[in-house]
C-alpha cells in the first residue's frame, strides 16, 4: 500500500483561468432592452415583473437540486439567488429585487446575504425582502405591470409568471414583452460575444483533451467526466449547457444520446456533443472521431460528407442569407456524397426533389445560441414560421449581424427511418440497401461549430480539429493546428 502512495502524482492544480465580466454588463443588457421596449409608446410608471428560478427539493430528502437562475432574470438583473422577484421600471430603468428573508439561524448551514450585500453585489437600485412586495406596489401604483408570457418554440412550454393574489388588482399586459425581450436576446452585444467565445474556447480545450485521452476500453461516461473536470477545474464551469452526449458506435445514430454507459469498442466512431456554460452563456460543440485514432474508409466517406456540408454552409454565411436555404444546401451536399459513394442511386436532382437526404440528416442545420443552448427568438413574432418542409429546423430567419448560432450538419444511419424508407415505393428506389447495411456500424457523424455573425462576416468561436488529418494528428498528440 505504501508503494502506491509513493507513485501518486502530487503536482498541484494550477489556478483557474476566468474571464472578467464587465461591471456594466447587465446594465448594458437592460439599456438595449429598454431601447427596444420604447416601441410600446408611453411607458410612464409601467414596470416589467419577472420571477426568478425557485429552489427544488430532492423528493422528500433534506437536500435541494442545484438550480440555475432563470435566463431572463439573470440577463436583466444578474442576480444568482433563487426565489426572487424582479421589477424593472420601464420609464426610469431602475431595478428593484425582492428576496426571501432567511432566518439568521441558517447562517450555521449556508451563506446568508443581507439585502445590502445583494444590492451592492449586483449593483441594483433597491432590494427588499419579499414580504414587502405587496406594500411596494401599493405605494408605487404602477399604471401597467408587464409579464413575460409565451410558449417557447422548442420546448412548447410557457415560463411560470408571478401569480400572487395581490397582483390581480393592477392592470396587466401579457402580450407585448415576450417577443421584445426575446428579440433583444437574439442580437448579442460585443460583451456577450466575448463571453460566448470564451465558453467555446474552454470547451474546445476540453474536447481536445478527450480526443487525446479516450480510446477503446474506456466507457462513455469517462468522456463526460473528463470534459466536466476540464471545464470546471480550469474555469469554474459548475453548470453545463446540456447533458453530455458521448456516443460510441451505433449509439451515434441517437441524436441526443445521454445514457453514456457503454464501453468504447475498437475501430468505431465516437460522437461527442458537449458544451460548458460560463456566466450563464452556453457553448455547443460536437466532434466525431475514430476510437483507434485512424479513420477507416467507410468512416471517411461519411465524415467528409458532413465536413463538406459544414464548410459549404459556413462559406455562404453572411448578413441577409436565409438559414433555411443553408439547411437545404447542407442536405444536398450530404446527398451528393452519399450518391458518389454508392449508398444512394439514381439522378441527384430526383434525389433532392424527393428529400432523400433528410433520411440521413433529420435535424436542423443549427439553432440560435446564448443563455440557452436552444436560445429564444427562433420563431419570434414577425419571423418566418416553422416550415413543414424542414420541421426540425429551430429557426428559419434571415441572418443578421449580432446573431450567434450553431452550424451542425450530420449524417446518421437510423434503422427505423431507413426501414420506413425501404417500404416506400418512391424512396426505396434511391437507396442501395445492401451497401447501406454495411454502413450501419458507422452510427452517426455530427460536426458542430458556434458561429457569431458580424457585419464583417462570420466567426467560428470554437477551435477544434475538423479535417481527417487534423483529427488524426490531434489524437496522436501532435500539433493539429500546423
Amino acid at each position: 500500500m505504501g508503494s502506491i502512495y509513493k507513485l501518486m502524482d502530487t503536482t498541484k492544480i494550477p489556478p483557474p483561468k476566468e474571464f472578467p465580466i464587465p461591471d456594466d454588463f447587465h446594465l448594458n443588457n437592460r439599456k438595449r432592452f429598454l431601447n427596444n421596449v420604447k416601441q410600446l409608446g408611453d411607458l410612464t410608471n409601467r414596470v416589467l415583473l419577472l420571477k426568478g428560478a425557485i429552489t427544488l427539493d430532492i423528493n422528500d430528502d433534506d437536500q435541494e437540486y442545484s438550480v440555475e437562475q432563470e435566463s431572463n432574470f439573470f440577463y436583466l438583473f444578474g442576480v444568482q439567488e433563487t426565489n426572487c422577484y424582479g421589477v424593472l421600471e420601464l420609464d426610469t430603468g431602475k431595478t428593484i429585487v425582492f428576496v426571501p428573508k432567511i432566518p439568521e439561524s441558517s447562517k450555521i448551514w449556508m451563506v446568508v446575504k443581507s439585502i445590502d450585500d445583494i444590492k451592492q453585489q449586483y449593483k441594483l437600485d433597491q432590494v427588499y425582502y419579499e414580504e414587502e412586495f405587496s406594500n411596494f406596489l401599493s405605494n408605487k401604483k404602477p399604471n401597467v405591470i408587464y409579464y413575460y408570457q409565451g410558449i417557447d418554440s422548442d420546448s412548447k412550454r410557457p415560463l411560470a409568471i408571478p401569480s400572487q393574489e395581490f397582483l390581480k388588482q393592477y392592470n396587466s399586459n401579457y402580450d407585448d414583452i415576450y417577443s421584445i425581450l426575446n428579440e433583444t436576446r437574439v442580437f448579442k452585444s460585443q460583451q456577450e460575444i466575448d463571453i460566448l467565445r470564451y465558453a467555446a474556447r474552454l470547451s474546445s480545450d476540453a474536447h481536445v483533451k478527450v480526443l487525446r485521452k479516450i480510446g477503446p476500453g474506456n466507457k462513455e461516461y469517462q468522456i463526460e467526466a473528463l470534459f466536466k473536470y476540464e471545464t470546471m477545474v480550469n474555469s469554474g464551469c459548475r453548470y453545463k449547457a446540456y447533458d453530455c452526449i458521448c456516443a460510441g458506435g451505433r449509439a451515434g445514430a441517437t441524436l441526443h444520446y445521454i445514457v453514456n454507459d457503454q464501453y468504447i469498442k475498437d475501430d468505431t466512431f465516437i460522437l461527442c456533443d458537449m458544451g460548458a456554460k460560463y456566466y450563464g452563456y452556453c457553448s455547443d460543440i460536437t466532434v466525431t472521431f475514430p476510437s483507434g485514432g485512424k479513420f477507416n474508409d467507410k468512416q471517411k466517406v461519411v465524415y467528409n460528407a458532413v465536413l463538406d456540408a459544414q464548410q459549404q454552409a459556413f462559406s455562404r454565411i453572411k448578413v441577409g442569407v436565409n438559414w433555411g436555404d443553408l439547411h437545404m444546401l447542407a442536405e444536398r451536399v450530404i446527398s451528393s456524397h452519399l450518391l458518389q459513394a454508392g449508398l444512394l442511386k439514381g439522378d441527384i436532382d430526383q434525389i433532392n426533389q424527393n428529400r432523400i437526404g433528410q433520411l440521413f440528416f433529420p435535424h436542423g442545420l443549427g439553432h440560435l445560441l446564448g443563455m440557452r443552448t436552444h436560445d429564444v427568438g427562433g420563431y419570434n413574432k414577425g419571423c418566418p414560421p416553422r416550415s413543414q418542409e424542414i420541421p426540425n429546423l429551430r429557426f428559419r430567419r434571415d441572418l443578421q449581424a449580432g446573431m450567434v448560432f450553431t452550424n451542425e450538419p450530420g449524417c446518421y444511419f437510423i434503422q427505423f427511418i431507413l426501414d420506413a424508407a425501404y417500404a416506400d415505393p418512391i424512396k426505396s428506389q434511391f437507396l442501395n440497401k445492401e451497401l447501406i447495411d454495411q454502413y450501419m456500424e458507422v452510427g452517426g457523424v455530427r460536426l458542430e461549430d458556434d458561429i457569431a455573425l458580424t457585419e464583417n462576416g462570420p466567426e467560428i468561436l470554437n477551435r477544434v480539429p475538423r479535417t481527417v488529418e487534423e483529427v488524426e494528428r490531434c489524437m496522436k498528440g501532435e500539433d493539429w493546428l500546423k
